[in-house]
């Protein structure tokens, strides 16, 4: 399969490791995918606000990738997926909604008709590649590692619509990690929120919802935490350290991507999975 690769906003803004580390990961198991040319937001920030403008954007997407040649897209965000994902569920019922749509976009000599079938980095890891092949390419075990798995919200519902993981049960992070040596099991708290989406309105709430989850992760043993969103890597990981001021606490664990857990597990250098960027002290786990 042909995939159109989306990279969003916040991973060309200021999650940089995120696309470092998935076109490495995606590369080296050879899937086919190549640059969406002239893409641009997804729409998710404005869907509450905008909605006509929210399905334009996320229409051309669909638009531009299929012009291109492209058979699906491929995402790396959680909110972008989402978004490219429930586009066709929320037009079925609004012709006129698509009808406007079509009138902007033949401005640039585009047309939509049916979006293409999108595909989160997160599928295309456990169902294109698959855990045998990941397995099998492993060179170097993730010894003692005992990583908390954070899906996101946005990864495993509305349940309305297919989603990379089961809406109560996901278990595909988990099982990736598995297969590289790591230690993964559930805790009680696996499906809470992040609570990304509610930090432009309630900064102090939105941090002490993520310091939380993380001091819980580190009461349960755990020493590192797996995210596949920029938005959720921003709360658990490069946000570490206000929101341990906001709850007075120490939530200082090493947080990466999951296919920066699957690139070190395959010996890759630091630098080509932006390890560089991330900020959480996953040196001293590395190193061990």
């Amino acid at each position: 399969m042909k995939y159109g690769f989306f990279t969003g906003c916040t991973s060309q803004a200021d999650s940089y490791e995120n696309e470092i580390s998935s076109r490495a990961i995606l590369t080296h198991y050879g899937i086919d995918f190549q640059d969406i040319e002239d893409q641009s937001c997804c729409g998710t920030p404005i869907k509450s606000t905008k909605h006509s403008m929210w399905a334009f954007l996320a229409a051309r997407i669909h638009a531009l990738a299929k012009k291109q040649g492209f058979e699906a897209i491929a995402t790396i965000c959680n909110g972008c997926d989402l978004s490219l994902s429930e586009l066709e569920h929320e037009l079925e019922n609004h012709p006129d909604v698509v009808e406007l749509i079509n009138e902007a976009l033949a401005k640039e000599g585009l047309h939509y008709d049916r979006p293409l079938p999108v595909r989160n980095i997160l599928e295309i890891l456990y169902e294109d590649i698959g855990l045998e092949t990941i397995e099998k390419s492993v060179k170097k075990k993730l010894k003692g590692f005992i990583t908390a798995a954070h899906y996101g919200c946005h990864a495993i519902r509305p349940k309305t619509i297919k989603r990379p993981d089961h809406h109560e049960q996901p278990t595909h992070i988990q099982e990736i990690l598995e297969v590289l040596g790591a230690k993964s099991p559930a805790y009680p708290e696996l499906l809470d929120c992040c609570s990304a989406t509610t930090i432009g309105i309630d900064a102090e709430k939105a941090l002490r919802v993520s310091g939380e989850k993380i001091e819980i992760m580190k009461l349960r043993g755990y020493n590192s935490i797996a995210n596949i969103c920029p938005f959720c890597h921003k709360q658990l990981g490069a946000s570490q350290d206000v929101a341990g001021k906001v709850i007075g606490k120490d939530v200082k664990l090493p947080a990466m991507y999951l296919s920066q857990y699957i690139g070190l597990a395959l010996g890759m250098e630091e630098e080509k999975l932006g390890l560089q960027f991330n900020l959480t002290g996953w040196e001293e786990l590395v190193n061990k």
